[in-house]
């Protein structure tokens, strides 16, 4: 099919369906747009994609403070838009994972949380946001096991573990360093907000500029006057060539280091944090069925190292 004939007549539908959802008068209606907008994404994926940004942009600054149905529609309407536009949405990084991990701590409403689970696995699998989430919000994992452990249903599980490998697995002792920078960040902010009266410009998070809008420091993204969402240059941290194969760094004794400087050596790091969660899992007597599977675990773990295992054994 020749998409001269087909694209004047996508763009029309898009631009009717922006318009109608930017003065909508009430949620049904919204709700009927976003409906149409993500059938319209999902039939027609090849040929929507130059629209993804406008759609997007007019998407993203709802979400929150939309109710939890149309929540949950907006958030279906991203994941789709992350499976057709991919790194476009990049961009709007911050913002969409603030929204989403606010979606994700409503515990009220199940369908809510499901769709923004999709929307995390989506981001996560299209656009190439790993590992970076649990470095900017060192909560959002123990968010996703939360659910895991306290919903009974088994989809919902499933899409937890779904979104968990799509996220990557982060190194252990980064994830730490991110937690510690977390936390000596607040403590800062909490002292130098109660010697200053709590009316220290830098350390609030809140401020209202230019009559833009009320919106966050350092957050890339303004909210104009309409409800738009205007994006705001930042520098872009380097990203990683994940396809450049690295040459390992020999240090004294022949210990090699990989690209983030962590140390191959068996200083017992990664042992301590092994033995932790085994013994954890041991601890809970709600797992008891795996028990036996980590009594075997600690058998073969501390087997090869022999006297080695003592510090572990107090």
């Amino acid at each position: 099919m020749n998409p001269a004939h087909v694209m004047p007549s996508l763009r029309r539908m898009v631009v009717q369906l922006l318009t109608e959802l930017e003065f909508a008068r009430s949620n049904r209606e919204s709700e009927e747009c976003i409906q149409l907008l993500m059938v319209l994404v999902r039939a027609a994926e090849n040929w929507v994609r130059p629209y993804v940004g406008d759609i997007f942009s007019t998407i993203l600054p709802r979400i929150d403070d939309a109710p939890a149905q149309l929540a949950s529609k907006l958030l279906d309407t991203v994941a789709a838009l992350a499976r057709v536009g991919g790194s476009d949405l990049v961009p709007y990084s911050d913002e969409l994972l603030a929204s989403i991990i606010h979606a994700l701590s409503d515990t009220s409403n199940a369908t809510k949380r499901m769709s923004a689970l999709q929307a995390l696995n989506n981001c996560a699998s299209f656009c190439g946001l790993v590992i970076d989430p649990y470095i900017e919000y060192p909560d959002l994992f123990k968010i996703l096991t939360d659910i895991l452990k306290s919903q009974p249903d088994s989809k919902m599980q499933l899409e937890v573990m779904r979104t968990i490998g799509a996220l990557g697995a982060i190194d252990p002792h980064r994830f730490k360093d991110a937690i510690s920078d977390t936390t000596d960040t607040a403590v800062t902010n909490a002292k130098a907000t109660s010697s200053t009266g709590g009316t220290n410009a830098n350390a609030g998070s809140i401020v209202n500029k230019g009559g833009e809008g009320t919106h966050r420091t350092g957050n890339p993204h303004v909210r104009k006057a309409d409800g738009k969402l205007k994006k705001k240059k930042k520098q872009q941290r380097p990203q990683q060539n994940v396809m450049t194969e690295k040459q390992m760094e020999p240090l004294v004794g022949g210990i090699p280091t990989d690209s983030y400087g962590t140390t191959f050596s068996n200083d017992g790091y990664y042992t301590q944090l092994s033995v932790n969660a085994l013994l954890r899992i041991l601890e809970n007597t709600n797992d008891t069925t795996f028990h036996r599977e980590a009594v075997e675990a600690l058998n073969h773990m501390f087997a090869p190292v022999q006297n080695a295992c003592a510090p572990f054994l107090d």
